[in-house]
């Protein structure tokens, strides 16, 4: 049975929302920062000659100034919730923005077997939206589910933020006890952004990180047009397949790197009822600047992915979705059949694992899933896996 789902209302200036957050949350926060600082992943670049505490020293230094200025410099309203943030759970801001870079640093790989660059990724995650044309509902409808490691699962939240300025949209949508980007939300203009990680070599040397763009782009954008225009302008930090949609019926993934972002509104087949998002790129420009396809995790990449083809799980997950949705069914799509067939998929053998869109692995594996209904503005989401429980609806 999935735990019930309590909504944070997080409303008043930046600083205040931020403070309230980590008041509310302190406790969390400073257990993520220290499982972050632990973790095998984390701690899988560090030379055998540095002691623990050193090499945490020098991470939260280096780590910190990829995004303190790229935040600061263009989403200064983003930058105050994150002082209050840090006052409010009492966490000094340079293990405060460790803890936020973790978004755009889970998508540098590093320990493969045929280029050395740095670490090793957090989350897999899937997601497909369903056109206006293929939907019973007339609109857009999108599911994701977030794969990740247990210890991030314990620190999802979902929030409703409400920023006093006029001018900035409301949202509601789901993050992490520390963090003060959004993973997957939907404003209440119905725009809507569901996100995974993606892999190219290079993943920038300062920037925004993925989560933070989502928030900004919720709260200043109307549709997927000016969500385009706006990330165009802003450095990025990382890899990303943002799949967003808005109430005109447009459906795009956003296949974003520091230096590109390219629009893709059709399947790698050239189906044009449904997209499938998962963590490879499918645009032959983005292809050409992702990790390889035949790369394999080296011995030093933490013991969970050792040995494994860095996108095996990505792309059977990929095939798995899109299969369903071609062969079965014929009529319109609901989000019921999303849920059951799709979101709660076992893969063709129905034998739960680490490729399955569900994902069952032992060190990753599916936390939380969301639905939008974004003609409706309805969301709704589940906390575990989607195929052990019940989505809730939860109120804009």
């Amino acid at each position: 049975m999935n735990d019930q789902i309590s909504i944070i209302q997080l409303e008043g200036s930046d600083y205040e929302m931020g403070s309230n957050q980590g008041r509310r949350f302190e406790t969390q926060i400073h257990r993520l920062y220290n499982d972050l600082t632990n973790s095998e992943e984390f701690l899988s670049s560090k030379p055998s000659f540095l002691p623990k505490f050193l090499y945490r020293y020098l991470a939260n230094n280096v780590i910190s100034k990829m995004i303190k200025d790229p935040i600061k410099d263009y989403l200064p309203n983003q930058w105050n919730f994150l002082k209050g943030l840090s006052e409010g759970a009492d966490l000094s801001m340079d293990k405060l923005l460790l803890i936020q870079a973790i978004d755009a640093l889970g998508t540098q790989i590093s320990h493969y077997e045929i280029k050395e660059n740095i670490s090793a990724s957090f989350n897999q995650c899937s997601a497909v939206g369903i056109t206006s044309e293929r939907s019973n509902s007339g609109g857009v409808l999108l599911i994701k589910n977030w794969d990740g490691p247990e210890f991030l699962a314990k620190h999802i939240i979902f929030r409703q933020v409400n920023p006093s300025e006029s001018k900035r949209i409301s949202t509601i949508g789901s993050g992490i006890t520390g963090l003060g980007g959004i993973n997957n939300g939907m404003n209440n203009k119905g725009l809507s952004i569901v996100y995974n990680y993606a892999y190219p070599q290079n993943i920038g040397k300062k920037g925004i990180p993925p989560m933070f763009l989502i928030r900004d782009a919720l709260e200043n954008c109307m549709n997927v047009e000016e969500v385009v225009f706006r990330l165009e302008k802003l450095p990025r930090l990382g890899g990303a397949n943002m799949m967003v949609a808005d109430v005109s019926g447009d459906l795009a993934v956003l296949e974003i790197s520091p230096s590109d972002i390219k629009v893709r509104r059709t399947g790698e087949n050239g189906e044009r009822s449904f997209l499938v998002s998962t963590n490879h790129y499918i645009t032959s420009e983005m292809r050409s600047i992702e990790i390889p396809r035949d790369a394999v995790y080296n011995n030093n990449a933490a013991e969970a992915f050792r040995g494994k083809p860095v996108h095996k799980s990505s792309i059977r997950r990929y095939k798995n979705a899109k299969d369903i949705l071609k062969t079965k069914t014929s009529d319109k799509i609901d989000l019921e059949f999303l849920n059951k067939q799709v979101q709660s998929s076992h893969g063709p053998k129905n034998k739960p694992s680490e490729d399955s869109f569900c994902n069952h692995g032992k060190d990753i594996s599916t936390g939380f899933g969301v639905m939008i209904d974004v003609k409706k503005k309805n969301f709704y989401a589940t906390i575990g896996k989607p195929c052990e429980g019940t989505m809730q609806k939860l109120i804009m």
